[in-house]
C-alpha cells in the first residue's frame, strides 16, 4: 500500500467534498466546512492552513488538513493536525494508520519537532486510532476537545505543560496512583482544563474535568452568591438585624449578614475539621452549640473593630439564612445558582449522596485511615466548608460574578460591587479583593485544596483543585493558578503604552516608612522591570500591562500606574528623581 498526500485544488476539490464518514461518527467536521475555514485562515495567514487529499495506491480515500506556522513563539501553536478523516466506504482497510504515518513523515520532513491534534473525549474510536499512531494525552482539554501530541524528534513523550507550566513536576504528581490535580481557565476566549494524576491515592483513578473535589473555604463565596440572589429578589433584607432569628447564639444585637460574611462580627472558630463520612447527620444548632468537634460559637472581639476570619460566623449566617427562607442551603444553591449558571457538577452535597461518589475524588489518605469507600469528610457546616465542585464550575461562577460587577446580570451590579468591595483587610463579602480589580479565595479541607481567582475587569478566571492538603502543596498550587492568571491577563492587555516606557525608566523616591514601593524602573530583554521593595527587602520584578499606563507585578498583586514624572505604587505616589539630581 502506497499512501500519498496531494494538496486540494480545482482538480480534486469536488471529489474531496464528496467524502463523508458514517452517521455514528459525529466527531468529524464536514469537508466543505474545513475547506472554507482553510480559505479564511489563509487570507489572514497565507500558507498556514494546508488541506490535502489522502490517496492510497492512487485512489482518493480520505482528507486531512494541517496548521503549519513554524514562526509562532509558542511551540504548542506551530504544528497541528486540524482535520483527519477516512471515507466511510474505505474504513477498515488499514488506511487510517498508514495515512497517519505519512502525515507524521510530512511534518518531520518539514522541520516540525512535535505534532498536536484534538478530538472530543467521547470519540473512543478516534482516540484508539491516534494512540495507536503514537499520540499521547497531554491532560489538557481545550474547547471541549482533548489535546494529544506526538514528538517527532527524540523520545516520544508527552509534554504536559499547561500555559507553559510543568504542573505535574511542580505538584509532585506520580501519575497513576499518587495524588491528582484539576485546573480550569477561561482566558477571554476559550475554556481549557488540565487534569493529571489520580483522584484517589493508591488507585488507578484518573482525574477528569467533571470529577468532584471538596472546595473548603471556597464554599463561603458560593454561599454568599446564594444569599445575595435572595437579597436581589427582595426575599431577604441584607442589612436587617438577624439577632432575633438566632437568639440562642447572639447575645448582643444588632447582628447582620454583611458583618458575618466579611468576618468583622468578632466570632471564634476559625475552621472545621469535618467528620468521618459515615458520621450521623449533625444539625447546625449542635455544631454552633459545641456538641460536635469544635467549640461553641461566641463573640470574642468587639463587632466591626477588626477582621477575624471565622468559619463559625459563616455557619451562624447559614443557620439564619435557612430559618429565614425555610429551605436548605443545598436546595437554595441548586435553584438560585447552579441552575441559572448551568453548574452541573456542584452543590452543597452534605453528606455526599450515592450518585456522586463514583466520580468524587478522595482526600489525602482518608480512605486508608478511615473509610476505604468514602475517602473524604462529612461537613455539616455547608456554607463554611461543605461545597463539592469542579474547577470548570468555579470558573463559570467567577465569570458570572465578574460580569455582574461590570454590568449586572446574575447579580444586580450594585450587589456584586458590594460583595467585592473590601470591608476590612481587603475582604468583602466572602471574597478577597486583590489589587482593587481581582477577586480571590482559597480553600483547605482535610485532604483537599482549592485556589480560585478572577478578574473584575475582564472575562478571566482560573481555578485549581488538588486532593492533598499540605503547606507545600497549597503554596505550589497557589503559585500555579496565579501564574496562569497573570499570563492570561498580560495576553489580554497586550503591550499598551510601549512608546512611553523610556520616559518611565529611572529612579523614584519614596518615604522611609513606605510598604510596597518602587526604587527604579528599567528595561530588560524587551520587558519593563522594576526594583521593588516591601519594607523587608527588595527584588527585581517584571511588570506587565493591565491597562493604559497601568501595570501589574509578576508574582504579586500590586498595581503600578505611571504619570508624567511620577508613579503610583499600590496607591502611594512616588516622584521620579531627575537624572542630574
Amino acid at each position: 500500500m502506497t499512501i500519498r498526500l496531494r494538496p486540494v485544488n480545482d482538480e480534486n476539490r469536488e471529489a474531496v467534498l464528496a467524502l463523508s464518514v458514517r452517521e455514528d461518527q459525529p466527531f468529524v467536521a464536514p469537508n466543505d466546512l474545513s475547506l472554507k475555514q482553510a480559505e479564511e485562515v489563509n487570507e489572514e495567514h497565507p500558507g498556514c492552513a494546508r488541506p490535502f487529499g489522502i490517496y492510497a495506491d492512487g485512489k482518493l480515500v480520505g482528507f486531512c488538513m494541517f496548521s503549519f506556522a513554524p514562526e509562532l513563539e509558542d511551540p504548542e501553536d506551530r504544528y497541528w493536525l486540524w482535520r483527519f478523516m477516512i471515507d466511510k466506504n474505505e474504513q477498515g482497510k488499514g488506511y487510517g494508520q498508514a495515512a497517519l504515518a505519512e502525515i507524521i513523515r510530512y511534518f518531520r520532513n518539514n522541520g516540525a519537532d512535535r505534532l498536536y491534534l484534538s478530538t472530543e473525549p467521547e470519540n473512543g474510536r478516534g482516540l484508539h486510532v491516534y494512540h495507536k499512531a503514537g499520540f499521547l494525552d497531554t491532560g489538557t482539554i481545550s474547547g471541549d476537545e482533548a489535546v494529544l501530541m506526538r514528538m517527532l524528534k527524540g523520545p516520544n513523550r508527552a509534554i504536559r505543560d499547561f500555559y507553559g507550566i510543568d504542573v505535574d513536576k511542580r505538584m509532585h504528581l506520580r501519575r497513576k496512583k499518587g495524588y491528582g490535580v484539576s485546573l480550569a481557565v477561561f482566558d477571554g476566549e476559550d475554556l481549557e482544563t488540565y487534569c493529571s494524576g489520580s483522584g484517589r491515592r493508591g488507585e488507578d483513578f484518573p482525574v477528569n474535568p467533571d470529577m468532584l473535589f471538596q472546595a473548603g473555604s471556597v464554599s463561603k463565596p458560593m454561599f454568599a452568591l446564594t444569599l445575595l440572589r435572595y437579597a436581589d429578589k427582595g426575599l431577604i433584607d441584607l442589612d436587617a438585624d438577624i439577632s432575633g432569628v438566632v437568639p440562642e447564639f447572639v447575645r448582643k444585637s444588632p447582628e447582620t449578614f454583611p458583618a458575618l460574611l466579611s468576618h468583622t462580627a468578632g466570632y471564634n472558630v476559625h475552621g472545621f475539621p469535618g467528620y468521618r463520612a459515615d458520621h450521623e447527620p449533625l444539625p447546625l444548632e449542635d455544631v454552633l452549640d459545641g456538641k460536635g468537634n469544635t467549640p461553641r460559637i461566641r463573640r470574642i472581639r468587639p463587632a466591626g473593630k477588626q477582621f477575624l476570619y471565622s468559619g463559625g460566623g459563616i455557619t451562624l449566617a447559614e443557620l439564619a439564612f435557612t430559618r429565614l427562607t425555610g429551605t436548605t442551603l443545598r436546595e437554595a444553591f441548586r435553584k438560585e445558582v447552579a441552575e441559572p449558571l448551568e453548574l452541573r457538577h456542584s452543590g452543597f452535597l452534605q453528606p455526599l449522596s450515592g450518585e456522586y461518589v463514583p466520580n468524587a475524588a478522595f482526600g489525602g489518605r482518608l480512605a486508608e485511615k478511615e473509610d476505604p469507600a468514602h475517602g473524604y469528610h462529612y461537613h455539616p457546616e455547608n456554607a463554611a466548608a461543605g461545597f463539592w465542585t469542579t474547577p470548570t464550575d468555579l470558573v463559570k461562577a467567577g465569570l458570572a460574578l465578574s460580569k455582574s460587577y461590570r454590568r449586572g446580570g446574575f447579580l444586580r451590579k450594585e450587589t456584586a460591587r458590594r460583595m467585592l468591595t473590601p470591608v476590612m483587610d481587603r475582604y468583602g463579602l466572602c471574597v478577597f479583593n486583590l489589587r482593587g480589580d481581582i477577586g480571590e479565595h482559597a480553600g483547605w479541607n482535610e485532604g483537599f485544596l482549592t485556589e480560585w481567582i478572577f478578574s473584575m475587569r475582564k472575562d478571566l478566571c482560573v481555578a485549581g483543585m488538588h486532593n492533598r492538603s499540605s503547606e507545600a502543596a497549597a503554596e505550589a498550587q497557589s503559585k500555579i493558578v496565579r501564574e496562569i492568571f497573570q499570563d492570561a491577563e498580560e495576553n489580554l492587555a497586550g503591550n499598551r503604552g510601549r512608546r512611553s516606557w523610556g520616559s518611565w525608566c529611572g529612579k523614584y523616591e519614596h518615604t522611609a516608612d513606605a510598604g510596597f514601593h518602587v526604587d527604579e524602573v528599567f528595561r530588560k530583554d524587551g520587558k519593563l522591570w522594576a526594583k521593588c521593595g516591601n519594607g523587608d527587602g527588595g527584588s527585581d520584578c517584571r511588570l506587565y500591562s493591565i491597562g493604559k499606563n497601568t501595570f501589574g507585578r509578576m508574582g504579586g498583586f500590586e498595581k503600578i500606574e505611571f504619570g508624567e514624572g511620577f508613579l503610583t505604587a499600590d496607591g502611594v505616589t512616588e516622584r521620579k528623581i531627575a537624572e542630574d539630581a
